[in-house]
Parts: C-alpha cells; structure tokens; sequence
C-alpha cells in the first residue's frame, strides 16, 4: 500500500511517469486517516464527486478502459501511422509499459479514497441519513467496479480455472500505509465486488444525485452487478438482475435515432456514464481522439466486424466512410465518439447490453427460450426492424446473442472478454498486424503487473510470461 500512496502523489500532480528517485520517497500527502480527511456528508459528497472525475481521466474511462481491451482483440486495426498503444495491438507489451502503470495506479489511488469514505465515522441526523446512506452506497459501488476492471484488465477469466482461484488483484479495503499486499484470487475478489455491490443497493435511492446517469442509482448499480454474474456465469442472478434493470423504466433509443445515441448525454438507454463536460473532458487524451480523422487515428475499425452487419442496420451508422482511406484501411473509421475533443460522454453500461445479458442468462438456463429470442430480438429488430423474429434453440441461439454482442457493443471495452470467457481464440482474418492469431489462455491477454509495484512490494506475484 505504501507504494499505491506514491504513485497516488504522484498521479495528483500529473507527473508520476518522469519524477526522480528521490520524489518518490517523499510522504504522501493523501496519507492522511479517515477520521481527519472525512467528518461529515459534505466532505463524503466532495470525495465521491473527486472520484468520479479520477475515473474519467484519460487512463481509465476517459480512454484506456475501452480502448486497450478492444485493440488486443480483433475488431480494431492499427492505422500505418499509429504510434500509441501498439504493443498491446501486437501483445508485446511488457512490465515497463506506461499505460498498465497509469491503470494500475489510477484504479488503486480512486480505491484508497472510496476506503476513506466507507471507513469513515460521520455522525448524522434526521433527513442527513438517506443523503449519507446513498453516497456510502456508491462508494460500495464504485469501489466494486474499479475491483471488476482491476480483475479483468490483470487476471484471467472467472472460468479460468475451475473454482476461480487463479491469481487476481490485490484486495484493500482499509488503508495500511505499511502494507505489501499479496494478490487474492479472482474468487475472493469477485466475492468482494458482489458484497460491494450488494450492500450498494441496499443504502441507494432509485434516483441518482444528479437526476441523471451520470452519477449512480440503486438501478444502474443493479446493471453492474447483472454484467458480474454473466462474467462469473451465474445466470439465474445474472437473469434476475437483469429483470429488476429492464423493469425500472428505462427504454432503448428508437431506430431512427440511433446515430444520436452516441452524441446525446443521459438518453432514455443510459445506466450509467461518465461527464465529459467543457471542464472535464480529456481533450486530445481522449477515446475519441484516437479515432477521429481529425484527432490522431490511430485506430480503425476492422472488415471482420464491418461485414457482420446487414445492409439497413442502424449501427452501420457508427462507422463513418473516409475517402482519403486507401488499401487495408479504406474506407471506414469509428464514429461511436464523434467529437474530437472527447467532449461527447462515455457509456459505461445501457439498457441494449441488459437485455443481451438477460437473454444470454436465459439462453444458459434453458428454461425460457422464448424470453431469450424476445430479449435479442428488443436489441436486434431496434437496429433492424425488417428483421424477422428469431426462432434458433440451444447452441444456434446461443451463438447468434454472441454476435449481437460484437455487433451492438463493438468499441465499448467488451470484445476482449467475450471472447475469454468464451474460451475462444482471437483470430483476425483480415489481418493488417503482425500477429494474426492470439490463442485462448495467451499470457498477453491479460496486463503485466508493473514493475513499479513489483520493485517495491516483494509479496506481489508477477502474471506468467512477464519478466
């Protein structure tokens, strides 16, 4: 833990991949104990509203969060140009790398602030104690999310192994500036996401604070949790999750609206996403910047996914022709974050990758099958309204709600992991990298641990195939 509050100094003054030996073993001014940092609602509203934006930064929701996973896997390519990110497009990546540091760094530094609020003792009275239960519910909630994309982004799948006790991420949960944790399983840490967003639900209104998805309720807690249980397949609560979501009131945006999903903050699909104001967007660090014509470009959508869709589905409309493309890379780019600037927010979970949750969970179970098709079809026929209802059974409907999957959820932080927990291979057929095939199991699936915190913490155990 001491060295998390290091590189927390270090991520607060926005210079921790150039500082000096010597900085680095100054005293970390977030060291402070929870009973000095936090001592009533107002300051538990101001540290859950700094975590928020610490989860917008670049490193993490602002741009890596979706865009590492989804340039290992194969429905980007890399422009001939592109000069961020490649190791992870071509799974070189190594325990040096800048952006596993800054993820790592990132999800422990907005972990130790949720502890100080969850730890703390704020006495409250009267109508204080629905406002204080609800921001105690979040912390339980975000700290639960950041602990699921800490899992994903450095350990293997749930089903890895057989009863998930694999290595996974270390589990903090009280602040310790002596601590040199070792990695708990992935059970043990699932375990702890689920009791987070369990207890989150209980003390959460079915209203955000913000009146809007841009801070969470009780229902998009409920969202989150519903994609945990599809991750660790328990399908019977993934289902039921899934249900309590869709029956809250929410709707998917109407076909002829589609496009403007992507360009419209809060919409009717909305769970939970995060503010990309004037103030808080990334700018050139964002997502979108990687993507745009006008940004860096680095990125582009590959033909195996382009060719999946049938002519007249909306979400053709999230790939925008380039005429200056040419060869391997013509003629498409990404257009799901249209604005350059990354002023536009970023979903983090909607109400089209409920429904394919709920049908996948019913699929599983096998004893709704037409609830399955129904569910697929709501996300299916909003793109498609010609399509004609969907009548497959057993492995047939199974695989046609995985590629609706890739087809509604491409570039949003998803493929990589359907396909390990699937246990498939990544193959790239129409291949422009040097690395056309990553087998299931792959060491490079996952991110290194960095070598800043394997310098310094001798109990940490580095993942298989990094030095």
């Amino acid at each position: 833990m001491k060295k998390y509050n290091k590189i927390i100094l270090l991520i607060m003054l926005g210079i921790f991949l150039s500082c000096s030996e010597s900085f680095l073993e100054r005293t970390p001014e977030f060291a402070v104990s929870d009973e000095v940092a936090i001592t009533n609602v107002e300051d538990m509203e101001t540290s859950i509203t700094g975590v928020y934006d610490e989860i917008s930064g670049a490193y993490y929701y602002g741009r890596y969060m979706f865009l590492i996973p989804d340039v290992m896997a194969d429905d980007l390519k890399q422009n001939e140009q592109a000069n961020r990110i490649v190791d992870y497009a071509e799974h070189v990546q190594n325990v040096s790398d800048p952006q596993a540091s800054a993820l790592w760094a990132g999800m422990y530094y907005a972990n130790n602030a949720l502890n100080n609020i969850i730890n703390s003792d704020v006495p409250v009275t009267g109508a204080n104690q629905n406002v204080k239960d609800h921001l105690l519910g979040e912390a339980h909630a975000l700290r639960g999310l950041v602990y699921f994309d800490l899992v994903r982004l450095f350990a293997q799948h749930y089903t890895y192994t057989a009863d998930a006790n694999h290595l996974g991420v270390p589990l903090i949960l009280e602040f310790d500036p002596t601590l040199e944790p070792e990695r708990n399983t992935v059970k043990e840490v699932y375990d702890q996401i689920i009791s987070d967003m369990t207890t989150a639900i209980s003390l959460m209104n079915d209203t955000s604070r913000s009146g809007n998805s841009n801070t969470l309720s009780a229902t998009s807690v409920k969202a989150l949790l519903s994609r945990v249980y599809l991750y660790k397949e328990d399908w019977v609560n993934a289902e039921a999750m899934a249900t309590e979501v869709i029956n809250a009131g929410y709707s998917l945006v109407p076909n002829d609206n589609y496009l403007a999903l992507w360009t419209t903050d809060n919409s009717s699909e909305s769970l939970f996403e995060i503010s990309m104001t004037d103030v808080d967007n990334q700018g050139g660090n964002s997502i979108a910047a990687m993507y745009v014509e006008d940004g860096y470009g680095d990125y582009l959508p590959s033909k195996d996914v382009v060719s999946l869709y049938d002519a007249g589905d909306a979400r053709l409309q999230t790939f925008l022709e380039d005429t200056q493309l040419a060869g391997d890379y013509a003629p498409f780019r990404v257009n799901k974050y249209p604005e350059v600037l990354g002023t536009d927010n970023t979903k983090v979970i909607r109400l089209a990758e409920i429904y394919l949750i709920r049908a996948e969970a019913r699929a599983e179970i096998g004893t709704n099958i037409s609830g399955a098709q129904d569910d697929l079809d709501a996300v299916h026929q909003r793109a498609l309204p010609s399509a004609l209802d969907n009548t497959d059974t057993g492995q047939a409907l199974k695989d046609a709600i995985f590629l609706e999957r890739r087809l509604e959820l491409c570039f949003e932080g998803q493929r990589l992991w359907d396909l390990m927990r699937k246990k498939m291979d990544i193959v790239r057929t129409q291949c422009t990298s040097s690395i056309c095939q990553i087998t299931y199991g792959s060491d490079t699936l996952i991110l290194p641990i960095p070598q800043d915190e394997t310098d310094v913490n001798p109990n940490i155990t580095q993942n298989p195939g990094y030095k």
